[in-house]
């Protein structure tokens, strides 16, 4: 992995040093990044994804190396505006988040100028803490309980149930459950009060838009709301 993580700082070097020879200025800055896990403490092994827009369901324009033991990453980036995030994998690799990943959620905007250093600090979480940074007071909340299902209503395994204020939901919704075991079984807590469509994928975050048809009002009084919910499959 590190001679991967020095194969991508080589081929952008190269890739600004041809520009430049070519007549082409290619303006520079450096990002320092701190990525933290959701005590506060340094997260190791963490990796910032920038992308030249606002829509990151694609692959990343630039991927910077593992983060070190204190947490930090150093990138030099052409001058321009970026949208980053914070993945922190198990195995090391690429590709969607599974069970024991972290991620920090919705992306940072990063304006970086020529010459001058830019900062941005990630917090990186399990899928639980990233979907429920908006969760209400467990007083205030109702309980989704039940299983997800394939087509043929067999269990599946490391699936998430998320629920949405909208019907139409990108990237990371509102509310997420943590991931299902080989029963299928999951537990989402939401707010007791509006509307929520909901639905389950197995790839985190969401790599498209998706549109939801399966509505949930919770009951005044009703804390509990039993429901099976079948796979998405995109």
């Amino acid at each position: 992995m590190k001679r991967m993580s020095l194969y991508r700082a080589l081929l952008m070097a190269g890739c600004i040093l041809a520009l430049s020879l070519n007549g082409f200025a290619v303006e520079t800055s450096r990002l320092k990044g701190t990525v933290l896990d959701n005590e506060g403490r340094p997260a190791e092994g963490a990796k910032l994804f920038l992308y030249g827009s606002s829509n990151v369901r694609k692959p990343a324009d630039f991927i910077s190396p593992m983060s070190g033991s204190d947490g930090r990453i150093l990138m030099i980036l052409p001058a321009g505006k970026y949208w980053a995030v914070a993945r922190l994998k198990k195995d090391g690799n690429y590709g969607p988040l599974m069970p024991g990943d972290k991620h920090s959620g919705e992306p940072v905007e990063i304006e970086m100028e020529a010459g001058r250093d830019a900062e941005a600090s990630f917090v990186v979480a399990d899928i639980r803490e990233v979907g429920q940074k908006k969760r209400a007071d467990a007083a205030d909340s109702v309980r989704l309980s039940g299983r997800v299902v394939d087509a043929q209503g067999n269990p599946v395994a490391n699936a998430y149930v998320f629920a949405h204020r909208a019907k139409d939901v990108d990237y990371v919704p509102d509310y997420l459950s943590p991931w299902t075991d080989e029963t299928g079984k999951y537990s989402l807590s939401i707010p007791a009060t509006g509307r929520y469509f909901v639905g389950s994928v197995r790839q985190f975050p969401l790599s498209t838009k998706i549109t939801l048809t399966r509505e949930v009002v919770p009951e005044p009084g009703k804390s509990d709301i039993a429901l099976d919910i079948q796979l998405i499959v995109y």
